[in-house]
């Protein structure tokens, strides 16, 4: 039977995983200590936060069909927020989304539904693969110790652009085209209170200021206890992605409580995340990446445009390529 080590347990390297594991044995490798990537979910204390992927939506039938067993058994749930739009602190516009542009939050935590695909799967937590080499025609993977983890006849790779281009041997022959993709970063600020602010939405997107995103993050379903989130731009983040957390923590508040006119200094839970490789801005023209020849493959939502729908198609697109493969 081929095997095969797949490098990252987010939607994109779970969705390969288990599409592969009916005709080969596949070992999923990821440095985080539980699958989902960013679709990820901070719990402090009596507050939970989205710090990473905020919703998705569905526009393809093939990803609204992987998703209706989830809705189903309550792993998925639409979210019809209150949504606003900022021009600086300009209030421009106010809406109700809902059904006719449906979107969508894993429940109770955004990655609850890959936790379900990778229960299926053999995967290691807290490994990070550092290198991979050639030995005898199959490639073996080591970690950040140089310690032997396995080798196998395929290896695909589901990180984030940079780190893929990172941890793909030369030779690869996409390599090159890996390296030409940007992926820029992005600070969230996440905010639990002790009692709810009054505001006159539970979503907001913001244009020409520093921040691009506030939302209420207690008013998706299954979310308890008053919380917002806060991104700052990808420009922002690039331009100061090396400053102090406390410095940039302080800034965010800044820029929020300017937007919002109001002092949101109440918070009994503050805390600052950085994300170095959140968005691409120069998606590749191909879904996926698959060298044949030396039997290494890459997927990924920056293939295409990141977005959660686009991690799940990059993947299923390479899944069905390479099962003519094997």
């Amino acid at each position: 039977m081929t095997e095969i080590a797949v490098i990252g347990a987010g939607l994109a390297g779970c969705v390969v995983a288990n599409d592969l594991s009916k005709t080969a044995y596949v070992k999923v490798y990821e440095k985080s200590s539980r699958p989902g990537g960013r679709m990820a979910t901070r719990f402090a204390g009596r507050h939970q936060f989205d710090h990473g992927a905020q919703f998705f939506g569905a526009t393809t039938p093939d990803f609204k069909s992987f998703l209706n067993p989830f809705l189903e058994n309550g792993c998925v749930a639409r979210w019809d927020p209150r949504f606003a739009e900022f021009d600086g602190p300009e209030l421009i516009c106010q809406t109700q989304w809902g059904e006719s542009h449906p979107h969508y939050v894993g429940t109770p935590t955004m990655s609850s539904f890959v936790d379900k695909l990778s229960k299926n799967l053999d995967c290691v937590f807290e490994i990070k693969v550092a290198s991979i080499e050639r030995q005898d025609e199959r490639w073996v993977l080591y970690d950040t110790e140089a310690r032997r983890l396995g080798d196998y006849d395929w290896i695909i790779l589901t990180a984030p652009a940079e780190q893929t281009y990172q941890l793909l041997p030369n030779g690869v022959d996409f390599k090159s085209r890996v390296g030409l993709v940007k992926m820029l970063g992005c600070y969230s600020l996440l905010l639990g209170y002790r009692d709810a602010i009054n505001l006159t939405f539970d979503a907001a997107s913001v244009k020409n200021a520093n921040i691009s995103w506030i939302s209420v993050n207690s008013s998706k379903p299954d979310r308890k206890n008053f919380s917002l989130l806060v991104q700052s731009t990808n420009r922002w983040a690039e331009q100061n992605m090396n400053m102090d957390l406390d410095e940039v923590q302080e800034k965010l508040f800044k820029f929020t409580s300017e937007i919002l006119c109001l002092n949101i200094n109440t918070a009994d839970y503050v805390e600052t995340k950085r994300w170095r490789f959140a968005n691409s801005i120069r998606p590749t023209d191909q879904s996926f990446f698959l060298d044949r020849s030396n039997q290494v493959a890459s997927c990924g939502d920056w293939c295409i445009k990141g977005r959660i729908e686009a991690a799940f198609l990059s993947a299923k697109r390479l899944a069905v390529e390479l099962l003519k493969e094997l």
